[in-house]
């Protein structure tokens, strides 16, 4: 269950969806900004499941948990890149590098992606993490453009030429900065490449600042946007969101549980059945 300023979020970025999805515009990162306790992961949490409630057909999905990486830039890019390369991702790579060499040439639009990701990381996925794809090329650095997880990405991003892909990064402000950037933009960095990044992140987000100071020019320019939102949590909003979420209660009582609240995110909690008295 959704308030209203998080179900507009969620329309939003099904609507970049249903763009992107059809092809023509390229691939495209949305940055949904909020407070810890707005209701982000919520959003994003949900964001198929109301892609699917708007009758928009479903692609291929990524998810990575900002949270759940480790902390250092090593080890976390190499979790970044089996994020990306789940079970769906790798299928479709390697039927499309299959495809590509039974016809003796590359598909039409993928060229750069293919001979930058696929290659490489099948490759890698085969071999070792040291593997690139002339089987001898090592890793410039986690966050290099030819390092597994910028190679991973471009991976993605071929695929999603000819099956869309969602890229739901939660908490991106929890990765390397340096990393989120080089990842998101070899993602979107295709002009005929179909992602949608949704990512998560806090304002004044270093991550943010980055994405969108070098989308203003260059590979990536107009494909990085924050998503319009209000993400004011004062008791007053809590309060128009609990009556929101519980008709029932009355104004009073939203008001009460308000002040007994901090963020958006207790208030979803209260939201589940009986979770209230």
């Amino acid at each position: 269950m959704l308030g209203q300023r998080q179900e507009a979020a969620a329309a939003e970025l099904a609507q970049w969806w249903d763009g992107i999805r059809q092809g023509g515009v390229g691939s495209h990162t949305v940055l949904l900004v909020g407070p810890a306790g707005w209701g982000r992961s919520t959003v994003l949490d949900q964001l198929p499941q109301f892609i699917r409630a708007a009758g928009c057909p479903a692609g291929l999905e990524v998810r990575i948990n900002g949270n759940s990486l480790p902390d250092e830039p090593g080890p976390q890019a190499a979790a970044v890149r089996e994020s990306l390369l789940g079970p769906g991702i790798r299928q479709q790579a390697a039927a499309l590098l299959y495809r590509s060499r039974l016809r003796g040439h590359r598909r039409l639009g993928t060229d750069r992606l293919l001979a930058s990701g696929i290659a490489g990381t099948i490759s890698l996925l085969r071999a070792s993490l040291a593997t690139a794809a002339a089987g001898t090329v090592a890793d410039d650095g986690p966050a290099s453009q030819n390092g597994a997880a910028a190679r991973a990405a471009r991976v993605v991003a071929a695929v999603s030429v000819s099956t869309p892909t969602l890229v739901i990064i939660d908490d991106a402000d929890e990765l390397a900065p340096d990393l989120a950037v080089t990842v998101i933009e070899n993602l979107i960095d295709g002009h005929d490449s179909k992602v949608l990044v949704a990512a998560g992140v806090e304002p004044g987000s270093d991550v943010a600042a980055a994405l969108l100071s070098r989308a203003r020019n260059g590979l990536t320019a107009g494909r990085v946007h924050r998503a319009r939102g209000d993400a004011r949590m004062g008791s007053q909003s809590r309060a128009e969101l609990i009556g929101e979420l519980h008709p029932h209660l009355t104004e009073a009582e939203a008001r009460e549980l308000a002040r007994q609240t901090r963020t958006f995110a207790e208030i979803f909690a209260a939201a589940r059945p009986g979770a209230l008295p």
